[in-house]
């Protein structure tokens, strides 16, 4: 029985790391619905309600973000911009655009509490959130084996406490 019990257990936990390395190799290489379909899930987990807001694709810098909202902020207010600093992002970068339309995860910004959930479910399982907010040294994953690096950084700009999932691979 004790052989069942820990098979089913180690079974388990391969099945749960996988999914997230399954995750991460989605949004390393995704084209723009798949983009957007991972971004959504990312902003499913935040701890406030966000609605999808836009797209913004920018040639210059071959950049992709997709937007969310709060629920609670209109359009004319994000128009304006007055509130975006209130917004999720989820950017991507475009790789060679001549030749392909794929995109490179890049980063997730926003409130530590709306990103902290996908820095634990697909980053950094063990992750705690108080213990990581207050320990740098618990803020990046390695994952040499697939070639992964992704740091959490606390934004530079303290009168808007924005954070940053960024991928450093």
């Amino acid at each position: 029985m004790k052989i069942i019990l820990s098979s089913a257990v180690f079974f388990v936990c391969t099945i749960s790391m996988a999914q997230d390395v399954v995750f991460i190799s989605s949004i390393s290489k995704t084209d723009k619905g798949n983009a957007r379909q991972a971004s959504d899930k990312i902003a499913s987990l935040t701890t406030l309600s966000y609605r999808f807001y836009k797209i913004m694709e920018q040639a210059s810098d071959s950049t992709y973000t997709i937007i969310y909202a709060p629920a609670s902020i209109s359009d004319a207010d994000l128009e304006s911009k007055s509130e975006w600093d209130e917004c999720l992002y989820v950017d991507f970068k475009l790789e060679n655009k001549e030749v392909s339309k794929t995109l490179k995860f890049q980063s997730i910004r926003g409130k530590y509490l709306d990103i902290f959930p996908a820095w634990k479910k697909y980053f950094k399982q063990k992750a705690h959130i108080e213990y990581t907010i207050t320990d740098p040294t618990t803020r990046e994953i390695v994952d040499s084996n697939h070639g992964y690096r992704f740091i959490l950084k606390e934004g530079e700009n303290a009168k808007i406490p924005r954070w940053s999932i960024i991928n450093k691979s």
